[in-house]
């Protein structure tokens, strides 16, 4: 049996800097532009196709969040605006775990990665179709 891993508030820094370096990178981008006033093509499915994936409209989700505007940001897309403190939780109890010396398993079961994927299918699905508008991204470029 392997030894256990250390003890103390040090094995916490791991898990805090990603979630330091993805707020940085989110305050960074928050900075440098304005997602409602620039467009920024970066989904191919959405320039091929005319169709919204499951990610399209993060950045602007993001980025009303960061203003305090929790419902726009749920307007913009819904998925992003609620996965985003369940991963702050997340990380948060990585970090104790660590710090207080137990493992963690960082993969999440099989069943709970298909239930996941099954809901973001679900949700690109939905957000096409126009009796689901209201699921579909928002934006004031060129508006």
């Amino acid at each position: 049996m392997p030894d256990a891993p250390g003890r103390g508030p040090h094995r916490a820094l791991l898990p805090l800097a990603i979630g330091a370096a993805g707020l940085a990178v989110a305050i960074g981008v928050q900075l440098v532009f304005d997602p409602f006033r620039t467009h920024i093509p970066l989904c191919v499915l959405n320039h091929l196709t005319g169709l919204e994936c499951p990610g399209c409209g993060a950045i602007r989700s993001v980025h009303a969040l960061l203003a305090g505007d929790v419902l726009l940001a749920l307007r913009n897309n819904a998925l992003i605006t609620i996965a985003i403190p369940l991963v702050g939780i997340g990380l948060v109890t990585w970090a104790a775990r660590r710090a207080r010396g137990l493992r963690t398993d960082l993969m999440p079961s099989r069943t709970v990665l298909l239930v996941l994927v099954g809901f973001a299918a679900l949700y690109a699905v939905l957000r096409n179709l126009p009796a689901f508008w209201f699921l579909a991204p928002i934006s004031y470029v060129g508006g």
